[in-house]
């Protein structure tokens, strides 16, 4: 009986030993993916989710994302603050709902088809008062954005004083995943 048990310990052993090293694997194939890669944002110019009038923000948000986590809580507290001061937002990619969905209370605005090649999420689109496309690209340098990361708070900060902004065209290293068909639904 005792060596039976060895056995089935060892085996149990082996088992759990080979299930880590798959989940390694696995799990640094996806960040590999994501994380930190190239991307090139052509923010060709089309019209914004909302008429002409006030600056809009479209968030491009993939769901079970795993670069959502480190922009979650900015991205809150950047809807709110901007929403005071009548800068309206949507989002785009996947479609409301879904665990850990925090922006499932805005819009859903489907990708134009001119924007197909979209890079991924999360990333961003921002127009001016005119309807004019300002910024197209991530939130930040880096998996996380926070008040002094972030690309797209002095974005609209210059807008709201009447600036122009012309970055719609933007190459960079960024934590994206790519959108799902969803994204694209008409």
């Amino acid at each position: 009986m005792s060596i039976w048990r060895r056995g089935l310990t060892g085996a149990l052993a082996v088992i759990w030993i080979l299930g880590l090293g798959w989940a390694w694997w696995w799990l640094d194939g996806r960040h590999a993916r994501d994380f930190q890669r190239p991307a090139y944002f052509d923010g060709v110019e089309v019209a914004g989710p909302y008429a002409s009038g006030q600056i809009q923000v479209l968030h491009v948000w993939q769901n079970g994302c795993p670069c959502n986590a480190g922009h979650e809580a900015y991205i809150t507290d950047m809807i709110q603050l901007f929403s005071a001061q009548g800068v309206r937002f949507a989002r785009a990619g996947s479609l409301p709902g879904g665990r850990g969905d925090i922006l499932g209370e805005l819009p859903h605005w489907p990708l134009p088809q001119q924007w197909a090649d979209w890079p991924g999420g999360p990333s961003v689109a921002i127009w001016d008062a005119d309807g004019k496309l300002a910024y197209v690209g991530p939130y930040s340098d880096g998996a996380s954005c926070n008040q002094d990361s972030s690309f797209i708070e002095p974005v609209l900060r210059a807008l709201l004083q009447g600036r122009t902004v012309n970055a719609a065209r933007y190459d960079t290293l960024a934590c994206l995943c790519e959108l799902d068909a969803e994204a694209f639904a008409r």
